[in-house]
């Protein structure tokens, strides 16, 4: 088993003060996968344009986001969703910053210009420590890049919890620790397979009024989860049989209407999201539900809330053109790892990506520079993202060249998810 409290620094090859600017990585993976060393989060290319980049591990699963001791089964009906929960995979990532602020100058890094990123979920734990007043000062700006996290979470389910640790007894932090890393595993198997809609566990549940406003660049695939497994596969099948039958393409949104009110879409607007849906190249009704009610509404939700808190917000979208924008495409954009992995980059960016997206002119090294630009202190070159606008930049997976300024942005690119899926929790918390 890998170990969880690790955390790997890369420097510039020269260092020669304390002045570098730190970025410090939480990796996704679902709050159940995932390491910070894994080939695509390589920081090599980041210091090499002056970065120190700090990954960071925590607990993920049970052991990292099963709050055991902070909340009982008569403090939840009390709490009203305000009392903040102890996660210890957060409570890793707070001891990871702090030891940042400690120890950073020692090799180079300037512990007054932190900016915390993360992707998928790693992307909400940066939107939590965000409302975590524990982490108030040890970074100072933040990037979300496709942040997913549970619509239901350890309120409403303490009953699968013990039906998957196979006890009638509330889990304390006592009873976990005596069962074997093989019994826990099998657990929260059993516990995953149980909630397979939803991200099984992870942080929960955001209070957006509490976000601290720093300056934070948001963004997401437009194309997220269409090639999701399973809802690939009813994609398809619905596409062939609507095709067959020459029936109008919004009939494919209408055949599983039932699961994207499961999803959360709401009954009031479940007709203008099946237009919607009907009418988003490429037609993939149940897997565009899955990412835009996943990833997308999260990163829309987020911006939205710090920009009406004052923050300096700045969006971005990568879309497809002949090509999908997909969940994860964006990672080997950012640390220049298309050659990491081959068959991974060519399933997630499709076919010759490191043609099409590499190179000092390609849409990786686009997106890298605004990056680092940010990290270094300085803003992103397009509009911020604020009312009524909402403006963000499109960064283009099909390889074309870069257009003018005007015409890579987009105005309002989250409307449909923003307007029509409500807000973030469907009933109480």
């Amino acid at each position: 088993m890998r170990a969880t409290h690790t955390a790997t620094v890369t420097c510039p090859a020269e260092v020669t003060d304390h002045s570098h600017p730190v970025m410090v990585w939480v990796h996704g993976g679902r709050f159940e996968t995932g390491h910070a060393d894994e080939p695509w989060y390589d920081g090599a290319a980041l210091a090499r344009e002056g970065c120190v980049v700090v990954s960071l591990n925590y607990r993920k699963r049970f052991e990292g986001f099963l709050p055991l001791d902070s909340l009982d089964d008569n403090d939840v009906a009390s709490t009203g969703g305000h009392r903040t929960p102890d996660f210890r995979g957060v409570g890793d990532l707070l001891l990871g910053l702090r030891w940042v602020r400690d120890g950073i100058a020692d090799v180079g890094g300037d512990p007054g210009q932190v900016t915390l990123a993360g992707q998928s979920a790693g992307g909400a734990l940066v939107a939590w420590l965000l409302t975590d007043q524990r982490a108030a000062g040890l970074f100072h700006r933040a990037v979300m890049m496709s942040p997913g996290a549970p619509r239901r979470g350890w309120t409403r389910r303490h009953l699968t919890t013990r039906l998957a640790l196979r006890s009638r007894r509330r889990p304390t932090a006592e009873r976990m620790g005596a069962l074997s890393s093989e019994e826990l595993t099998s657990a929260y198997r059993r516990f995953a397979r149980l909630h397979a809609a939803d991200c099984a566990v992870g942080v929960y549940p955001f209070s957006l009024a509490q976000m601290r406003p720093v300056p934070v660049i948001v963004g997401t695939m437009h194309d997220e989860f269409v090639r999701f497994p399973g809802v690939r596969q009813v994609d398809t099948v619905l596409r062939r049989t609507v095709g067959r039958l020459g029936l109008p393409r919004v009939v494919e949104a209408w055949l599983v209407a039932p699961a994207m009110t499961g999803l959360g879409v709401p009954l009031r607007h479940l007709a203008a999201w099946c237009r919607y849906v009907a009418s988003t190249p490429p037609v993939r009704p149940l897997g565009r539900t899955v990412g835009d009610r996943t990833i997308r509404r999260w990163a829309s939700a987020f911006a939205e809330a710090l920009a009406d808190a004052g923050a300096p917000v700045w969006a971005y979208e990568f879309r497809g053109g002949d090509h999908l924008a997909q969940h994860c495409a964006e990672l080997p954009l950012l640390f220049d790892t298309l050659t990491a992995g081959r068959a991974e980059v060519e399933e997630t960016c499709g076919p010759d990506a490191e043609h099409r997206l590499g190179g000092s002119d390609g849409v990786g090294a686009q997106f890298r520079s605004a990056i680092v630009a940010f990290v270094h202190g300085g803003r992103p070159d397009w509009d911020r993202f604020r009312g009524p606008t909402r403006l963000a930049r499109i960064f283009d997976m099909s390889g074309a060249a870069d257009s003018s300024p005007c015409t890579r942005q987009s105005e309002d690119p989250w409307r449909a998810v923003r307007t029509l899926l409500g807000p973030l929790y469907a009933g109480r918390p």
